[in-house]
This record gives structure tokens, C-alpha cells and sequence, in this order.
């Protein structure tokens, strides 16, 4: 039977604490659509909207509101930075060495592992926070079930468990719950939402255990959880004695949550939203003069219009004119607003700006670069040790040597290319005693993107090219020319024995050029 005191979408107390700043970062990602759908969670009704009556779609305060909302524009700073960021961690590609039986390891979704680390690194910089999942395909046939990663947003992982303190030191992770609820076709066309949700434990699911054997299900609401109905992973009889989870916050490994990177300028969104709401309604106002007559003694009955072309009959005496909305402090507001943007601006888009400013000392574009790059070393690390970790994890699993995988992320985010002259400097630095070595020049280059060959191979080509070189010389030699050379310096004796040598000598130089 059921467990029915076991509620499975039940949330870690940690998830209901950060739930409010992880809706928050995903809808200011997903733009200025996503923020109006919810209304006036993000942007308040007014006083006057609340006077007017907001009770349903027909009341006026709820038409006047609607009409707020439209008005107003939500810069998204937040979906720049992620992306400016997202590209500047994948300017260069990272390294990632696996053993020949894993080079065809993918994500469940099918992507290679540099498409997955870049899918991670993008929920940490959105969400600070996401979860990998090492599992190995359904139904598969034997011999091709290799396991594969998958992705958890931070959202999914609503339950966990590594233990009390006191109880398991270290602590182990014993308890994971995934919500996995989807929208699944029921029949040809329609769909259906379907709520599910899988358990990874460790041990018997009801106890804070160290140690045991892995097992794990995927249960229904409306079932409930039975633990008679997990099941251990096994890959060609190995089983494992951990659960295949790892968190991957924004700078370290922990289940315990930690505020997004970018939350700051989410809320600041916010801020310049609801300040350019108020600010077109005012701008609004400024057009919508208020007409007033004096003396008319017109009632609710009496049809007054205005405009080119209308006729309005007063009594002597009587007066009519306009009354508008002051523009007092909308100069104040349109200040404010361009100050908010400029720092949502250095905050996130620009934040990552490489070009150094005119008449900026050397010294303070690398302070000011280097505190802006911190936070990108941090996630670029801690995603790729995260993505490696997994990947070690797979390959013990396999049977395989978990020390021939390495994932080595791109730690090069500025865009300054290499130069002839650069190349130049420093071979000329080298030949003058500069401790560099060839092979690390040979790095430098390919980071840069000058060439995506090791340095064995690149060193066989320019081997190759050397000899090359020294064949064509030797060649010119026994076709005559390099007498030919000699007898243009007929004050040298032994003009051919010469020449031939200065063509050997012009072929070596020409091999070390190439």
C-alpha cells in the first residue's frame, strides 16, 4: 500500500526559501511577457486603481490598470548579461579528455559534453544553481547502453537529504527528489499534464544513512511513493554505492542553495519597470487635459463636446478652458530613470566590457577587469569540476580509468587577438634568454585561435616543411644555380663550390620562416 503520510512534492525547507528569487530570475530572463503575465506581482496597482475597483476585468480601475501596464517597458538587462557572459566563458572552446570507450557519452537530451557544460554554466549564471545526473538509458540494446548526464534546473531538485551534522561527518547525500512532471501526448493531438516525480536513495529511503546501495523510481502523485518499487542501477552487474547526483552552485559543490549571481540586477529591472511605468503614465496624463466650464450649469444630461469642429453655448457670464496635469518633477523622473539604467548597464551588459577606456591607467583597467572576470573564473571552475566529476563517476561505472578524464574550462574571456608583431617580440624575448618554451609559445597561439592542433602534430609539419625546403635548395644546387650565384661575385674564387652552399643556407632560413 501507498505511504500515504509521504507526500512526494513535498519541498526541502531550503527550496521554499529561495523559490521567490529563483521565479524571480527566471522571468526576468524570459522578458518583458513573461513579467506583465504576472500582473501585479511585479508591478502594484496604483491607489487610484484600487479607488476605481480592480474586482474584475470591467472595472474601471482594472481597464485604467491594464492600460498602465501596456505603457510601461521592461528592459531586460538581465538575458544580455547572461548571454554576453555565456559567450565570453565559450569564446575558446574548453578541453575535455575522455577514454576511447566514453568519446560517444552524451546528455539525455543527445548533446555532446560541450554543449551540456555550456547549458550549465548558463544555469549558473541565471540561477546560481543546478544538479547532474548520471543514469543509464531505458530499453536499450545490450552492449549500447551507455549512460548518459542529465540536467536538473534548480527548480526540479525539490527535496534532498546528505545527512545531520552530528550523525554522518562527512556527510553524504542519501536522499534526492526530481520533479519530473511533463506535458505528455494522450492521443494524436491532445496533451496531457502528467505530475511525476523521481527518487534517488541511498539505503532505506526513511533513514539518514552514510552508506548503501543506490536505488532509485519514478512515482505518481496520485500513487504515491512505494519503496518495494525502487530499483538499483546496475551497468553489466555493477551497482553503485552512492547516489549519481552532484549540485553545481555558482562557485562550489554544496546542497545548500546560494542567492544568484545576478539577482541584484533582476531586482534592479524591477525597479527601472515599475519607474517607467510611472513615468509614461505621467507622460500620458500630460496630453488628457481635464475640460471645465464656469457658470454653464450643465448636468450629467447635457451632451458637451469638444475638439475642431464642436459648438459649446454658454450663458453670459459663463467660462470655459482646460485643466492639465503640472509636468513638475518629470524632468526628476527621466534623471532617475537614465541613472538606474546606466547602472543596470555597467551591472550587466557592460559589466564584461574589455576595451579600455581613453586616458585609463594600465594599472586600473586590470583592477577593473579583473573584478569583473571573478565571478565568470568562479562559475567556469566550478561547472567544469562539477561536469568532471560526473564524468570520473561514469567511468568507474564503465570499468574505465576515471583519471583519463579531464574537463579543463576556457579561462581566456577577453576578445584581444594576437598580433604579427606580438609573435615577433616574443620570439626575439626567447632568443634573448626569455625562460619560455616552444610548446608553451605553441599554446598561447592556440588559445588565440591560430591553429587547433597539439604541438606534436604542429612540430611534425614544420619538421616536414623544413625538409621540404632543404630538398627545393638542394635541387636549385644541382641544377646549376648556385654557380650562377657565384659567378655574379666574380672577386670571390670558388664561385660555384659558394653559391651552391648559399643556396643550401637560403633553404634552411626559408624552412625555419615556414
Amino acid at each position: 500500500m501507498p505511504d500515504k503520510s509521504a507526500t512526494l512534492s513535498s519541498k526541502h525547507p531550503d527550496y521554499t526559501m529561495f523559490k521567490p528569487d529563483w521565479d524571480l530570475m527566471r522571468d526576468t530572463y524570459r522578458g518583458q511577457r513573461q513579467v506583465k503575465s504576472k500582473g501585479a506581482v511585479y508591478l502594484p496597482y496604483t491607489s487610484g486603481h484600487v479607488a476605481d475597483g480592480i474586482a474584475n476585468e470591467q472595472a474601471p480601475g482594472q481597464r485604467a490598470y491594464q492600460a498602465y501596464k501596456l505603457r510601461a517597458r521592461f528592459a531586460n538587462y538581465v538575458r544580455q548579461a547572461v548571454q554576453i557572459a555565456l559567450g565570453m566563458l565559450h569564446h575558446q572552446p574548453g578541453e575535455i579528455e575522455l577514454p576511447d570507450a566514453m568519446k560517444n557519452i552524451r546528455s539525455s537530451r543527445g548533446e555532446t559534453m560541450d554543449q551540456l557544460l555550456m547549458r550549465i554554466n548558463k544555469e549558473q549564471l541565471l540561477m546560481g544553481r543546478c544538479g547532474l545526473m548520471l543514469d543509464l538509458p531505458v530499453n536499450s540494446p545490450v552492449g549500447e547502453d551507455m549512460p548518459y548526464l542529465a540536467l536538473y534546473s534548480t527548480e526540479r531538485i525539490i527535496n534532498w537529504d546528505n545527512g545531520t551534522v552530528e550523525d554522518n561527518v562527512p556527510q553524504s547525500l542519501n536522499l534526492v527528489v526530481l520533479d519530473e512532471s511533463e506535458d505528455e501526448r494522450i492521443d494524436t493531438f491532445s496533451w496531457e499534464k502528467e505530475e511525476k516525480y523521481r527518487v534517488l536513495t541511498l539505503g532505506p529511503p526513511s533513514t539518514n544513512e552514510g552508506s548503501g546501495r543506490y536505488r532509485f523510481g519514478v512515482f505518481s502523485e496520485d500513487d504515491g511513493f512505494l519503496a518495494d518499487q525502487l530499483r538499483a542501477a546496475s551497468f553489466r552487474g555493477r551497482q553503485l554505492n552512492f547516489i549519481p547526483f552532484w549540485f553545481i552552485n555558482a562557485v562550489d559543490h554544496v546542497v545548500e542553495p546560494e542567492d544568484p549571481p545576478l539577482l541584484d540586477l533582476a531586482e534592479l529591472c524591477l525597479t527601472i519597470y515599475r519607474g517607467d511605468a510611472d513615468y509614461r503614465q505621467n507622460l500620458f496624463m500630460q496630453g488628457q487635459d481635464t475640460f471645465v466650464t464656469m457658470g454653464a450649469n450643465l448636468d450629467d444630461t447635457d451632451d458637451v463636446r469638444t475638439g475642431a469642429g464642436a459648438r459649446l453655448d454658454l450663458p453670459t457670464g459663463g467660462k470655459a478652458e482646460y485643466v492639465g496635469v503640472t509636468s513638475d518633477g518629470l524632468s526628476e523622473q527621466r534623471e532617475s530613470l537614465e541613472h538606474m539604467h546606466s547602472v543596470a548597464s555597467s551591472m550587466g551588459a557592460q559589466s564584461t566590457d574589455t576595451v579600455s577606456r581613453e586616458r585609463e591607467s594600465g594599472k586600473s583597467l586590470n583592477i577593473r577587469l579583473a573584478a569583473r572576470t571573478a565571478d565568470l573564473n568562479q562559475i567556469a571552475i566550478s561547472g567544469a569540476a562539477g561536469l568532471e566529476r560526473a564524468l570520473r563517476a561514469a567511468a568507474e561505472w564503465m570499468g574505465e580509468n576515471p583519471e583519463e578524464v579531464r574537463v579543463i574550462p576556457n579561462m581566456e574571456f577577453g576578445d584581444a587577438p594576437i598580433t604579427g608583431q606580438m609573435m615577433v617580440d616574443m620570439a626575439a624575448a626567447k632568443n634573448q634568454g626569455w625562460p619560455i618554451s616552444e610548446k608553451t609559445m605553441h599554446d598561447i597561439a592556440r588559445q588565440k585561435g591560430l591553429t587547433r592542433m597539439e604541438f606534436e602534430e604542429e612540430m611534425k609539419l614544420v619538421e616536414e616543411e623544413r625538409e621540404r625546403a632543404m630538398e627545393r635548395a638542394q635541387e636549385a644546387v644541382d641544377a646549376g644555380t648556385g654557380g650562377g650565384n657565384g659567378d655574379r661575385n666574380p672577386a670571390q674564387g670558388g664561385g660555384d663550390r659558394r653559391g651552391g652552399s648559399g643556396g643550401d643556407n637560403g633553404g634552411r632560413n626559408d624552412g625555419e620562416g615556414s
